[in-house]
């Protein structure tokens, strides 16, 4: 899903259409509402089939929500809609770290949500017309947003394979995988 983000934008970016800014909307819900639905699935010790159906939930929603046009400060209902998804999923995940049952480097998860919140606060005083916006300069706001989005679902990656079971030794994913044995 993660891979969707820079076609999607691309396409925003490079057309200026409706389709090309529907399509970098829908990419972000992709994350935001896999976010959602595979931390809940953890909190509440469900199966595969209970991640998808509350996957693509949260993704008619996000769609709804979308309808709803404007909104101040945010532009876009969808962006509303992306940021309490990613706001709904990181309050999941501090359930799954409190319950008990795995262990999370939630450090991972702080480093996420600090780095989509500096990329909102760069964006929202970067726009079009605002007092941080600088069309002819190397620094643009928008990119500094794009590359700090993406640190964001790296650090989210990170909390993922950082989960194990209660009292399972975390292993460093720069070193391989032990070999198994064959039988």
């Amino acid at each position: 899903m993660v891979v969707l983000l820079g076609p999607a934008s691309m396409a925003m970016h490079a057309t200026e259409t409706e389709l090309g800014g529907h399509l970098d909307m829908a990419s972000m819900y992709l994350i935001a509402a896999f976010a959602v639905a595979y931390a809940a699935m953890r909190r509440w010790e469900r199966g595969p089939a209970f991640l998808a159906a509350l996957y693509l939930a949260v993704l008619v929603v996000c769609e709804l929500v979308a309808l709803l046009g404007e909104v101040p400060w945010l532009g876009h209902a969808g962006n509303v809609a992306f940021g309490a998804g990613l706001a709904s999923a990181l309050w999941l995940e501090s359930r799954v770290a409190r319950g008990g049952r795995l262990v999370l480097d939630t450090r991972w998860a702080w480093a996420a949500a600090g780095s989509i919140l500096v990329a909102l606060a760069i964006w929202t005083t970067a726009k079009t017309g605002s007092a941080l916006c600088f069309p002819t300069s190397l620094y643009q706001g928008h990119g500094v947003w794009h590359l700090l989005c993406a640190l964001s679902a790296w650090c989210l990656f990170r909390l993922y394979v950082s989960e194990r079971p209660v009292g399972e030794q975390a292993r460093d994913l720069s070193e391989p995988a032990p070999a198994r044995r064959p039988g």
